[in-house]
């Protein structure tokens, strides 16, 4: 299920669908064989998925121009090794503040007070 070799005049491609990270990661053996002889290579497969929702979001240091916000790192990462990135967007009304960060905490500056 899923799988599907597509054969050409250079080649044959191996396509592999519906991947699931915890079922279909891990090592694949690729066996070549002709009339002169084989070739056997192993490689790492690592599927990635969409990280899960980061947790326990907090708003504090509140000030009229200004507020810390930090949140709990997912509990997924959705199998990468390199730092998650998190896109932070507010809007109010026309004005939105969007800026991508790896920490788990920032500082919102500049704020104006709505009336």
């Amino acid at each position: 299920d899923g799988v599907v070799i597509t054969e050409g005049v250079s080649g044959s491609i191996l396509i592999v669908s519906s991947l699931k990270r915890s079922e279909d990661s891990g090592n694949y053996t690729c066996i070549v064989t002709n009339e002169a002889g084989s070739v056997t290579i192993v490689t790492y497969l690592n599927v990635f998925s969409p990280p899960t929702v980061s947790q326990q979001l907090v708003l504090s240091d509140v000030s009229p121009f200004s507020a810390a916000i930090s949140w709990s790192p997912p509990s997924d990462n959705g199998g990468t090794d390199q730092p998650l990135k998190y896109s932070i967007n507010i809007t109010n009304n026309t004005v939105t503040l969007s800026f991508t960060t790896s920490d788990v905490t920032t500082l919102l500056q500049y704020l104006q007070h709505s009336t």
